[in-house]
């Protein structure tokens, strides 16, 4: 089986892949390039490879990211920055210059991922334009202060053909929703409060 991790951070989505597939492959593309050389020795000896890439909807051009003083919600998203849950509690004031890769060419240089992960803090709809064919599974982070760009990626995707749509609140790694529906009857959209800055996790398509 071969997953790709996008926005990886210290691992433990990948470290989950490898303790419960057999032979599983991972292909991990994280930002942060304080992260990539922990990532590099942490799975030194397994089958995973690691690329310091920021996944955007172009392909090798320079893009800012935003490392935060809190690792796990450093993104490439200005609007992650000012107008999130984080905004006032933390500060993203080391900004590096990174690469981007799109998904589609992930996919020319690895292959077609079986699971495909995504973790960007508030940039998944950029992430997710860079796919143009469907593909296997999706999962995607969402947090609620994100909504039309949580709705604007479920359009997305059901216009590349995804026709089940689920989702779990938080993020037990690998663990799918309960029940998918189409995307007409997908009721996450009627929970949510963009105001209310709480609730998250991730959706899954198929």
């Amino acid at each position: 089986m071969k997953i790709f991790d996008i926005g990886a951070n210290l691992g433990n989505f990948c470290q989950a892949c490898i303790n419960t597939i057999p032979e599983v492959e991972v292909i991990i593309v994280e930002a942060n390039n304080s992260l990539v050389d922990s990532l590099k020795s942490r799975f030194a000896r397994n089958n995973v490879t690691i690329l310091h890439n920021a996944i955007s909807n172009e392909n090798n051009v320079d893009i800012n990211f935003y490392i935060s003083n809190a690792h796990t919600i450093s993104t490439c998203s200005k609007k992650w920055i000012e107008d999130s849950r984080f905004t006032n509690e933390y500060n993203w004031d080391k900004v590096i210059t990174v690469k981007t890769i799109t998904i589609d060419h992930l996919i020319e240089l690895y292959g077609i991922p079986d699971i495909l992960k995504i973790d960007v803090e508030g940039y998944e709809y950029n992430a997710l334009q860079g796919l143009t064919k469907k593909v296997n599974k999706i999962c995607f982070e969402w947090a609620e202060e994100s909504l039309e760009e949580i709705k604007l990626s479920c359009e997305y995707l059901k216009n590349l053909g995804y026709d089940q749509f689920g989702y779990i609140f938080a993020d037990e790694y690998l663990k799918e929703p309960d029940t998918y529906t189409d995307y007409n009857n997908f009721n996450l959209f009627n929970d949510l409060n963009p105001s209310r800055r709480e609730k998250w996790g991730m959706i899954w398509v198929k």
